[in-house]
């Protein structure tokens, strides 16, 4: 696992992120129930570019489409 760490508050949940973001970054998305667990490739569907500038806006926007809540991202 990487060695670059973030941490992000979301609605009082904390969200352990890992990696470096890039204009092409997927995600390991790992969720309170691990039957939500999946691997997020579709990049931003709030913008034009697909691109996520944030760990914030990454938790942001990947929390909605989770039925549990997400303990651990990864860009992979």
């Amino acid at each position: 696992m990487s060695e670059n760490k973030h941490t992000v508050i979301y609605d009082g949940n904390i969200v352990f992120c890992y990696g470096e973001l890039t204009d092409d970054s997927n995600f390991e998305v790992i969720c309170e129930d691990e039957a939500d667990d999946m691997l997020w490739i579709e990049g931003n569907p709030n913008t034009g570019d697909f691109v996520f500038t944030t760990w914030e806006e990454v938790v942001r926007t990947l929390q909605p489409y989770m039925a549990s809540k997400i303990e651990e991202i990864t860009a992979v």
